[in-house]
């Protein structure tokens, strides 16, 4: 979850309500953004007491097309791509966590990299990268919802030499907030829609 942005949002409109779970603290960063995490390791955070909605909390309306789009093209459920960015960044295009994963869909500079991100704080790039990744992922673990976001938080190899989610709390809390957020039941596999001038 690269320690930010433990909020829950309400699945079918995206409200950003603050569910029961762990404790919540907040801060803005020099840009004025709401930066949100689970570890209280810096003295200008504030807790949430919960029970309602956090000033600055984002529903990502603004990148719905775009994560849709991005994720219908590559096959992955856009409701999955939707839940990930919520818990990874709560919307924040800015967004740099402790462990310095950038950007809506919180990609570790080497992930971005891998999947053709140059500009990480470009959400077009971003959210491409970041659903590259996904698909990546599920195809990897044969589909496994729990075990592709277990390896998009805890990293691939480390899910590979267990073939479980593996025992960190971050991780475990990580896969069930953004399932939570998905909803129970649904396939992570959609129809691909072809690359523009794809044969």
């Amino acid at each position: 979850m690269k320690r930010l942005a433990c909020l829950l949002f309400a699945a079918t409109c995206g409200m950003g309500v603050l569910r029961a779970g762990d404790p919540i603290y907040y801060r803005k960063d020099a840009s004025g953004a709401i930066l949100l995490t689970n570890v209280p390791d810096h003295r200008d955070l504030r807790a949430f007491s919960g029970g309602g909605r956090l000033a600055g909390a984002r529903s990502g309306q603004e990148f719905r097309e775009l994560i849709w789009a991005t994720a219908l093209r590559h096959g992955v459920q856009p409701e999955l791509v939707y839940a990930v960015a919520a818990v990874e960044s709560n919307f924040n295009p800015r967004a740099i966590s402790a462990k310095g994963a950038l950007g809506l869909m919180q990609l570790m500079p080497e992930t971005a990299t891998r999947f053709g991100v140059a500009d990480p704080f470009d959400p077009v790039e971003n959210v491409l990268g970041g659903v590259r990744f996904l698909r990546y992922l599920l195809d990897l673990f044969g589909g496994d919802q729990r075990l592709a976001l277990a390896a998009y938080n805890a990293g691939e190899n480390v899910v590979l030499a267990t073939r479980s989610v593996p025992p960190y709390q971050e991780t475990r809390s990580y896969v069930t907030k953004v399932l939570n957020i998905f909803g129970p039941g649904r396939a992570p596999y959609v129809k691909r829609t072809p690359e523009p001038g794809a044969r």
